[in-house]
């Protein structure tokens, strides 16, 4: 059973007062489960519930999942995501309240670079192809202002991001993030608060760009620059091997257009008028290192 904040505050009253309004109180749940245990009961009228025995009290809330002992914390509970450690240490079971343990970050880089952890300075460091890196939501992660962040749309890029460095500057510092939103979407929050510059590594299909237009840029309106990553001879290699399957099912988001960013919009155009798309993956196997 639940027990809400003001409900604790009503138990708080009861335990102080040694009794409460009936109509004051309002759970009635809450109130089954307390006659039942026989720890307290209902007189006069207007109806007031009175404190019967505090001990059968105390054992209904520890038998429902919450210790006694934090009544001050349950009755002012912020509504926050707690994490499973936090729920252990002032509930009886961790599966009282849900917690999604891989809420966080999905991360990767491509040489080491130099990070704020929670306050202190750390590192972060490659990692063998097929790996990242998981940073959960309580680790409050802060970047150095010449990092750029590279959102990647599809996990498998992220996991074997060195198959891609190519399309990245040798010289610059990069973060790659994925933002899909498989186990978690707290990147968006995490987003919101960066001024890092920012560079969307999507699908070549009008849904990615979709994704970057709606979904991410109102996230990151902080940021000192952002763009859509557009590698050289992107063209050529949609012309090749792009996908007229793909884009048939796209219909969705043929209205979509980038007024701001002239480059973003010569490629929704070219994709318009070629009625194909390709997946960021194919990078990979058909663009070769200038």
């Amino acid at each position: 059973m639940n027990i809400t904040p003001k409900n604790f505050k009503n138990i708080q009253t009861l335990l102080k007062e040694k009794y409460i309004s009936k109509k004051e109180f309002g759970s009635n749940n809450l109130l089954k489960a307390m006659l039942e245990c026989n720890s307290v009961y209902i007189d006069n009228k207007p109806q007031q519930i009175y404190l019967n025995d505090e001990q059968a009290l105390m054992g209904m809330m520890k038998a429902n999942g919450y210790k006694t002992e934090f009544l001050d914390y349950f009755a002012n509970e912020q509504k926050k995501q707690l994490s499973r450690d936090e729920i252990a240490h002032r509930y009886t079971t961790t599966k009282q309240i849900p917690s999604k343990s891989f809420n966080g970050l999905m991360v990767n880089v491509l040489e080491k670079i130099e990070v704020t952890c929670n306050g202190k300075k750390s590192y972060l460091y490659p990692n063998i192809s097929g790996m990242g890196l998981f940073i959960h939501y309580q680790i409050q992660l802060e970047l150095n202002e010449d990092t750029i962040v590279v959102g990647i749309e599809n996990p498998q890029v992220l996991w074997y991001i060195n198959r891609y460095k190519y399309l990245f500057s040798k010289t610059k510092k990069y973060l790659f993030l994925n933002i899909s939103e498989y186990k978690t979407n707290y990147h968006y929050k995490w987003l919101e608060n960066i001024h890092n510059e920012y560079i969307h590594f999507g699908d070549f299909d009008l849904a990615g760009i979709n994704i970057y237009l709606n979904t991410i840029l109102p996230k990151i309106k902080n940021v000192k620059t952002h763009s859509f990553l557009i590698p050289n001879n992107i063209y050529d290699t949609i012309e090749k091997e792009g996908c007229a399957e793909n884009y048939s099912k796209q219909s969705n988001y043929i209205n979509i257009e980038s007024k701001e960013d002239t480059k973003l919009q010569e490629l929704i155009s070219f994709i318009k008028n070629k009625k194909l798309t390709l997946e960021q993956e194919k990078l990979a196997l058909f663009l070769e290192e200038n």
